[in-house]
């Protein structure tokens, strides 16, 4: 692993150095950080080595970055006592890189302090460093709060700036951070777009609009209610309402091969009846226009039904109005997909809506 190590440090010396050769080599780091995945039994290698393969320019540095912090970390067994490597943000504040800080706030702070550059103007010089722009802290998004769990978010840390089908964009502590990156894609099924903001300002706004600190009570929630026995509602079934026969069989052909139960409707109402039928429903996907009762008509009902105003909702919608998905979110919706479905894009946000719904309810 400490070859591994050094051959990514060269990488990241020739790319400081603008050798335009190096975004060959690092095709050839990827290659054998495969290898050394396989051969010491970390195969999450396999993923961020494609990271490197695929980027180019600053955010090839940016991987690099990443990828060093995390061999740091699985050559040293321990995250707590490893410490934050935070060498990028060292020379983006202009000093020699340290030894490991005690977390990646302490790191901003010390290093922002020693360059008297105080914490934006060291998040300037990360960006410039890495080819991002500076987060606007003040403007986050509730829509793409959403889709991220609030333990990454605090944990990472990350603020939810904005969202849309393909991508969700964040403010980052650590935009170099690999661990992150694969977490949000992984959670939300979209591409993670990073902006750079000092932890304890992303802390702060996070504290303002989820209304508690990280270690308080989180805030209330929709509670679901329970079976005879106290057993909770949600254990994978899925209602999926469209009045096209064919989206609905791809959607039951999808859930089903992952191991989700499925449960159909034709329109709005005929989902009511189901929702009356079936009290133990993880999620409703939804189609939009539907006849007899649409999909936020459904939205609607079901969050002002105690019953079922904790069931999470996918939207499925053929338009691609950006007010519209904002509306939807707003009205209740959980997530949104355009139609035609990709099924690999559906079911990691299935999973992720269901992930969510879960945590939401443990937290209680």
């Amino acid at each position: 692993m400490g070859r591994r190590t050094a051959e990514l440090r060269d990488l990241r010396t020739r790319l400081l150095a603008g050798d335009a050769a190096a975004f060959d080599a690092s095709r050839r780091v990827a290659q054998a950080l495969r290898g050394s995945g396989g051969t010491f039994g970390f195969p999450q290698l396999s993923a961020v080595a494609q990271l490197v393969e695929t980027a180019t320019d600053s955010a090839t540095l940016g991987r690099v970055e990443g990828l060093i912090e995390y061999l740091h970390r699985l050559r040293e067994g321990d995250v707590v006592s490893a410490g934050v490597h935070a060498e990028w943000l060292s020379r983006a504040a202009g000093l020699s890189p340290s030894k490991p800080f005690a977390d990646l706030s302490d790191a901003w702070r010390s290093l922002s302090s020693q360059s008297g550059l105080g914490p934006r103007g060291l998040a300037e010089r990360v960006g410039g460093a890495l080819g991002l722009a500076v987060a606007d802290v003040s403007k986050p998004s509730r829509s793409a709060l959403r889709l991220i769990p609030e333990a990454l978010m605090w944990g990472a840390p990350v603020l939810p700036l904005a969202e849309d089908g393909e991508t969700v964009t964040v403010a980052s502590a650590d935009p170099t951070s690999l661990t992150t990156e694969l977490e949000l894609t992984r959670l939300t099924g979209r591409r993670p777009v990073h902006l750079v903001a000092p932890p304890d300002e992303i802390t702060r706004a996070l504290e303002a609009l989820l209304g508690h600190a990280a270690a308080d009570a989180t805030p209330p929630r929709r509670t679901p209610p329970t079976l005879e026995g106290g057993t909770a509602v949600g254990d994978g079934k899925v209602l999926v309402v469209d009045d096209d026969a064919a989206s609905r069989l791809l959607a039951r052909a999808v859930l089903e091969k992952n191991g989700h139960r499925v449960v159909e409707a034709s329109n709005g109402l005929e989902a009511i009846e189901r929702l009356k039928g079936e009290p133990a429903l993880g999620l409703v996907v939804a189609d939009l226009n539907m006849p007899e009762l649409d999909g936020l008509e459904l939205i609607w009902q079901m969050r002002d039904t105690a019953a079922w105003s904790h069931i999470p909702v996918i939207v499925l919608t053929g338009e691609t109005d950006e007010l519209l998905e904002t509306k939807l979110i707003e009205e209740g919706a959980d997530d949104y997909l355009s139609k035609p479905i990709d099924p690999r894009l559906f079911i990691a946000r299935v999973g992720a809506t269901m992930r969510r719904a879960g945590e939401q309810s443990a937290a209680r």
